[in-house]
Formats: C-alpha cells, sequence, structure tokens
C-alpha cells in the first residue's frame, strides 16, 4: 500500500517527512510517496484541488475555515482514537494544536512549529545585546551603522502581512475573526508608520526577501547582523547547514508574534482513510518528533521536542531560545474568506511600501476589503 502526500519545498519542510516515512515503511509496511510545492503555493494553494491528487496534505492553519466549509479534509476528531488527541493536544508546542481547530473540529494536527522571531549573527552582533522592544531595534539600527552592519527583514508581500498582523497585535488591536473594524484606527497607522520605519532603516533588499532569502544572506554575507521578525528556520541555527550560523532568539516584545508551522490533514477523498489518520498520529508523536523528525532538519510541533536537550544539542538552543515567543504567538483568523483577503492585504501593503502612498487612503481600502471578505 502506499500513501501520497504533499508538502512544501524547503528542507524543514520536506527532509523530515521523507525521513520519517522511511522508518514508518520499515516498521509498518506502508510506502508514504511525497511530492512538494513552493512556499508561495504552500500559503495560497487552492486546499480542495489538492485533496483530488493526495491523501495527506501539509496545510496553513488559516485553511482551517475553508476545510470547513468546502469539506475537503476529514477531521480528525472523527478518525484518530480520542486518547491520542487529547496526547498530542497536551504536548502542542505553543498554540498549534488549537490552530487547526475550527467550529468544533480538528482539521490537521501540528507537525511543524513556527512563529516570526529575532535571528542574528553572533560573530557580527558581539555584545550588543537582544533588543526587548522596538525602541531597542532602531536604537541597535544606529549603533551597527557606525560599524557598518545592518538590521534585515522579511517584507515581501506575505510576510508584510505578517509582521503587520504581529505589530497591530502587539500594539492592542490584534485582527481578529468578527471584528468589526480590521484594525483600531490610531493602532492601524502606528503600525503601518513602524513598517515604514524599518523600511528606510533597515537593509534595502528587504521588501524583496522572504524569511528563506533573508536567512540565507545573512548566513553568506557579513553585512547583517539581526533581523527581529521573520519566520524561523532551525536549519541555519545547525552546523554545516550554511557558511555561517544563526542565533535565533524572542521577538521584540515576546508576545503576539505571529504562529506559523504546519499541520499534517487527511484528504476526504482518500481510499486509505484509516492508514493516514495512524500516520498522520504517529509523525506528531514526542517519540519521532523529538528523534528522527528533528535529526533530518525539521522543526517539531511537539513541546516535549521543544524542551529536549537532544533537539536544542542540534539547534545550539534554537528551541529553548524561542519558545516564550512560541508560547504567546498570535494565532491569525481562519474563517472561509480570509486566505484570500489575506494574500490581498499583503500586495497592497508591500505596495504601499514601495509607493509611500497616504495610509489613510490604504487603512480605509484594507477596512473595505476586510467588510467584503465575509460575504
Amino acid at each position: 500500500m502506499q500513501l501520497t502526500g504533499i508538502t512544501w519545498d524547503h528542507p524543514r519542510g520536506y527532509d523530515p517527512l521523507i525521513a520519517s516515512s522511511a522508518l514508518y515503511e520499515k516498521l509498518f509496511g506502508i510506502k508514504v510517496k511525497w511530492e512538494k510545492r513552493s512556499l508561495t503555493h504552500f500559503g495560497d494553494q487552492s486546499l480542495a484541488d489538492l485533496t483530488e491528487s493526495f491523501d495527506l496534505l501539509i496545510i496553513d492553519h488559516p485553511h482551517a475555515g475553508v476545510a470547513n466549509q468546502t469539506a475537503c479534509l476529514i477531521p480528525l476528531d472523527d478518525i484518530v482514537p480520542k486518547e491520542k488527541m487529547n496526547e498530542l493536544k497536551t504536548q502542542s508546542a505553543g498554540p498549534g494544536f488549537s490552530s487547526y481547530h475550527y467550529k468544533g473540529k480538528q482539521w490537521a494536527l501540528p507537525v511543524d512549529a513556527a512563529m516570526q522571531c529575532s535571528a542574528n549573527r553572533p560573530d557580527l552582533l558581539g555584545d550588543a545585546g537582544i533588543p526587548k522592544n522596538w525602541q531597542e531595534v532602531f536604537e541597535l539600527a544606529d549603533l551597527l551603522k557606525k560599524k557598518n552592519l545592518q538590521i534585515g527583514m522579511a517584507l515581501c508581500p506575505t510576510d508584510s502581512l505578517c509582521s503587520f498582523l504581529s505589530i497591530t497585535a502587539q500594539l492592542g488591536s490584534p485582527i481578529r475573526e468578527g471584528n468589526e473594524m480590521l484594525v483600531n484606527r490610531q493602532v492601524g497607522l502606528q503600525s503601518l508608520e513602524l513598517m515604514r520605519k524599518m523600511r528606510d532603516h533597515f537593509h534595502i533588499n528587504s521588501l524583496n526577501w522572504n524569511p528563506i532569502q533573508l536567512y540565507d544572506h545573512m548566513s553568506a554575507h557579513e553585512d547583517i547582523a539581526y533581523s527581529p521578525l521573520a519566520f524561523c528556520y532551525t536549519n541555519y541555527a545547525r552546523d554545516d547547514f550554511r557558511k555561517n550560523k544563526l542565533s535565533y532568539g524572542n521577538a521584540p516584545g515576546i508576545k503576539n508574534a505571529v504562529l506559523g508551522g504546519a499541520g499534517i490533514a487527511i484528504s476526504a477523498k482518500t481510499k486509505h482513510l484509516n492508514e493516514a489518520a495512524h500516520y498522520a498520529a504517529w509523525i506528531c508523536s514526542a517519540a519521532i518528533q523529538d528523534t528522527v523528525y528533528v535529526s533530518a532538519q525539521g522543526q517539531p510541533a511537539n513541546i516535549i521536542a521543544w524542551k529536549s536537550d537532544f533537539a536544542n544539542g542540534l539547534t545550539h538552543d534554537f528551541f529553548f531560545n524561542t519558545i516564550d515567543t512560541l508560547i504567546n504567538a498570535y494565532v491569525r483568523p481562519r474563517y472561509n474568506g480570509w486566505p484570500e483577503f489575506q494574500k490581498w492585504l499583503g500586495e497592497v501593503l508591500h505596495a504601499w511600501l514601495k509607493n509611500d502612498s497616504d495610509p489613510v487612503i490604504v487603512l480605509d481600502q484594507l477596512q473595505e476589503a476586510y467588510k467584503q471578505s465575509y460575504l
């Protein structure tokens, strides 16, 4: 028997699935064949289309509402034993498990945990210290400038969106499903102004980068010492992944940085329902997440792995250093219209950063589109 799965194209998203599946085949005689799609498609591609071709899907939690609306996925609480579900819920690293629970159903199990946090080159940052808030971030930018060093940021459309969500939540107006206003007007304008300040004070290529491109640059070049807010990748904290290792730390302010990560879901079209459910629960278990999964470039979603000496030894304390930000992460809205709206929101924010249009007009556009996203 063979199960088919679709994941995203990065060693963190692909390699641990391949390694774990090889072990699963040895143990249970069932092969799991994984294919991969781009990071952009991971966030945007139609779930319903993917469920036509694959038994297992690695998905983003904002798509839970789409799953509920279209019934293209199987609710896992209908097929995974209750004891196992409770165990995985208890062992969730941060809000990962709950982020896939929507309208009374569990649409995926967290297999990978991430959030926006800070990163640095310890050899370049020296004894400057990790900023604890945004004021200290810009003070660090001035200090680094004197040493011909810079701060970098991931501000491509998707990451402009996520940074806006983190900042508005940190300033006291989190964007939640059912809000009458997308964001409090004063907080919205304050957040836009902070993002414009980032653009003006950080590396000139920040507007072009996603986190992978940012970290590839930081690890290969000698000009960026620190990044305050981007989705974390444990790979860059490991020996021999890139020319220079990165060290990760908490986001400025710690609380309300956007939750990322990925969940494993099951297609409603699968012909191997019980086998798919067994595999999904197995790969999310502590026994796998803290061994073969994390060893093969994985970023586990199980708290036992995040707190283990083994996982932290592989990653130079990546998990210990960022766990407070994960535990306090902000969960994005998940209603049916959100994925399409968030894509548009990121494009508008990115265009605003490039073109310097009137932030009041931009905020009005966002509010109107937010209303339409519920229709």
